[in-house]
């Protein structure tokens, strides 16, 4: 056990390291400069977190009028560059975890 905990930080020093992490961190720097469009990011991903969480089987017509409620959020340059630093990165750890629990078989995953 303690050679997987030596191993899972070595990893968390990766991750830190990573173009990925270094892109989202200096993005979520330049955006929080702008207290008001930092909150509005914040409301939008929550609004859209809800709606893939919570929503219909084929939410279109929700995320469709979310993007027009936030259009000139998305628009803005701080906060295209912060959501797509984050989606990299999101996209990264989930890449990673895949590669970790891939072969591991779990009982509750058979149902």
């Amino acid at each position: 056990m303690n050679e997987l905990i030596k191993e899972s930080r070595q990893l968390n020093r990766m991750i830190k390291n990573s173009k990925e992490y270094s892109k989202y961190i200096y993005a979520r720097n330049a955006l929080k400069t702008n207290e008001e469009l930092y909150a509005k990011v914040r409301e939008y991903q929550k609004k859209s977190y809800e709606i893939q969480t919570y929503g219909d089987d084929n939410p279109y017509d929700e995320v469709v009028q979310l993007a027009k409620d936030y259009d000139e959020m998305l628009h803005n340059s701080l906060a295209n560059e912060y959501i797509r630093a984050e989606n990299s990165l999101c996209r990264l750890m989930r890449q990673m975890f895949a590669e970790i629990t891939a072969d591991l078989t779990f009982d509750y995953l058979d149902e």
